[in-house]
């Protein structure tokens, strides 16, 4: 992909590529954009845009369902297909992915067949709300951990208040948009939910500026400088986003950035693990293909990611006429398994200390 081919540039010799911290710090054009195109649908088409064109989700956009969310999730899995990286990890990866399958299923398909379905959905809904907070808490933490590596400072205190903080703050504006049917019974007297969250939001938002800002007086480097002051916009603009009405631009935006991040970072490794030897078992199947890992990387998730779910919703398709509960389809069960797998090993294996970052080098 030509992003990912912009992002590579030569160290050593030749066949080694780091990732363009600059590149990754222009992803957050896409704020002033989105900002221009709201101005522009206000003040001269009459919000047109908003009220005809533009839908709630930016999945429902072909092009984004085919490409993001759950490809970059694909990619992070095809980077550990790696005899040297399976051998290291396995241990850990195996016990973790035992206890994540076993959750899930135990959730989706044990619960409705034992518990009355009261308690059922309460249960469902507070697995939902886990994953919704768990997926925020991962996306804002690869995209402060950058934040903080480019401004060479390590994390401390006071960035988990800022991890915190803004997660609480983004989950409460993520429960507005995808229970907006649910927050608008009252919560206390004439109060409602969505009142309520709309308060924790803010609140929770500003404190992250507030932090956020502070965290930078430490910083060594100018782009790491920028770079957080771009997550602190990101923040403040979904909060205005939230209340301007313009829900798409509210999941985007941060899907955007993190996921093409990703493809970044994982085309940049992929490229430098398998550049002369081909130590990948999908790279070394694929050899014959006349493209390097660095473009073939989002290929094959894409292709991956999209087979995977075409497959699982023709089963699906076939199992709900036959009755099966909504919460028991197979594409949900891979939805989170692979989610919740995803984030897992995220948290972990980019560190600096980690084998993942031997062939990842940021200039």
């Amino acid at each position: 992909m030509s992003v990912a081919e912009s992002t590579a540039h030569p160290l050593t010799t030749a066949k080694k590529y780091a990732v363009n911290s600059k590149l990754l710090f222009s992803l957050y054009g896409v704020i002033p954009l989105s900002l221009f195109i709201v101005f522009a649908d206000k003040l001269f088409f009459n919000s047109a845009l908003q009220n005809q064109f533009l839908p709630v989700q930016p999945a429902e956009w072909a092009f984004w369902a085919i490409v993001f969310n759950f490809p970059h999730i694909v990619s992070s899995l095809v980077t550990l297909a790696d005899k040297e990286y399976v051998t290291y990890y396995k241990a850990r990866f195996s016990k973790a992915l035992i206890i994540i399958i076993a959750g899930v299923l135990s959730v989706n398909y044990v619960t409705p067949l034992l518990i009355p379905q009261p308690f059922a959905g309460a249960i469902y809904a507070l697995f939902f709300a886990f994953f919704a907070t768990y997926t925020m808490y991962h996306v804002l933490s690869q995209q402060f951990g950058i934040g903080m590596m480019l401004m060479k400072v390590r994390p401390t205190k006071k960035y988990e208040w800022w991890r915190w903080t803004s997660t609480i703050g983004a989950t409460a504006i993520y429960a507005i948009i995808f229970a907006k049917d649910i927050i608008q019974q009252p919560a206390f007297a004439s109060v409602h939910v969505y009142e309520i969250l709309v308060g924790i939001a803010s609140i929770f938002i500003l404190a992250a500026t507030i932090i956020g800002f502070s965290l930078t007086r430490d910083s060594q480097a100018k782009i790491g400088t920028l770079y957080v002051y771009s997550n602190i916009a990101m923040l403040i603009a979904g909060v205005f986003f939230l209340l301007m009405d313009y829900p798409v631009f509210v999941i985007a935006i941060p899907r955007f950035v993190h996921d093409v991040t990703a493809f970044i970072i994982y085309s940049t490794h992929d490229q430098n693990r398998n550049s002369e030897v081909k130590n990948n078992y999908i790279y070394r199947a694929l050899a014959f293909l006349p493209f390097p890992p660095l473009v073939l990387c989002p290929l094959i998730a894409i292709g991956l990611a999209n087979g995977i779910e075409s497959a699982a919703g023709a089963v699906d398709a076939t199992l709900m006429g036959m009755g099966m509960p909504e919460v028991m389809k197979i594409g949900l069960q891979i939805t989170f398994i692979c989610g919740f797998f995803h984030y897992y090993i995220e948290s972990f294996v980019w560190k600096r200390e980690a084998i993942h970052r031997h062939a990842v080098k940021f200039n």
